[in-house]
């Protein structure tokens, strides 16, 4: 299968599950959800990153629809213990791997078709990462994250923090990478009193067979009380889309 044959199967994929996924849940408080997103990266150096996430929620017992736009800079900087390969979905080409990271972005989201005007959202969040090469070829990663937020007609304000753990480990075959993972996180919301909110229980993999398209999968599993359910299942197929400047690609090479 080729990158453009690829492409549109990706999105054909996307639309069948839109359009039929209709199972229904008999389980109490129990939801299912699907998210497609699209994610485009544009590399500006070995350091610097721009990059636009656009993810759909459909909801299961519904047709209702919600639509998230993220745009974001990512920094990166420091070497790890470990002499580490970065994953090619990363880096575009296999780089050592940086041991920190810093991303700020800003987060536009609203509902769409019958349900529009019940759910609106402005955002403005930062991450910090710290990666971490170990025996065996795995990497573990730490993300801490802020979210400020403004929901509603109203712009109610409240933030969240939010820490995800991930390992994942790379695997190669010719041309072919692919990344399994799994990660937790546990999630505080300033709008509750519990501590922990939220918990997210994710496990995927991503899937690539060149340098400018990447496809990636994962199961989510989530709870949360303050949820219209508490137990939440997700299915999330990202198409990753990569762009290089002509300076990062002349500093890479002189590396």
């Amino acid at each position: 299968m080729n990158e453009k044959s690829g492409f549109i199967a990706f999105h054909f994929l996307m639309w069948a599950l839109l359009q039929f996924s209709t199972v229904d849940l008999h389980a109490q408080n129990t939801a299912l959800e699907f998210w497609p997103e699209t994610d485009i990266w544009y590399r500006l150096s070995p350091a610097f990153r721009l990059s636009a996430f656009i993810p759909i929620t459909k909801y299961n017992e519904t047709k209702y629809r919600d639509l998230n736009v993220y745009l974001q800079g990512d920094y990166a900087w420091g070497k790890t213990r470990i002499p580490f390969t970065e994953r090619l979905m990363d880096e575009l080409r296999a780089q050592n791997m940086k041991s920190w990271m810093t991303r700020a972005g800003f987060m536009k989201g609203w509902s769409l078709g019958e349900n529009a005007g019940a759910y609106s959202e402005d955002q403005l969040y930062a991450e910090l990462h710290r990666r971490v090469p170990i025996k065996g070829n795995f990497l573990i990663s730490q993300r801490l994250r802020n979210d400020f937020r403004w929901l509603g007609d109203d712009n109610t304000f409240s933030y969240r923090l939010r820490y995800r753990l991930m390992v994942e480990k790379e695997y190669g075959s010719g041309k072919a990478s692919w990344v399994p993972y799994t990660s937790v996180e546990p999630t505080f919301d300033s709008r509750y009193s519990t501590v922990i909110s939220r918990l997210r229980v994710i496990g995927g993999t991503t899937f690539s067979t060149g340098k400018a398209l990447f496809y990636e999968g994962n199961i989510t599993y989530q709870y949360d009380s303050h949820y219209d359910a508490e137990n939440m299942f997700a299915l999330n197929l990202i198409l990753h889309v990569y762009f290089e400047s002509k300076k990062s690609k002349q500093l890479s090479e002189k590396k």
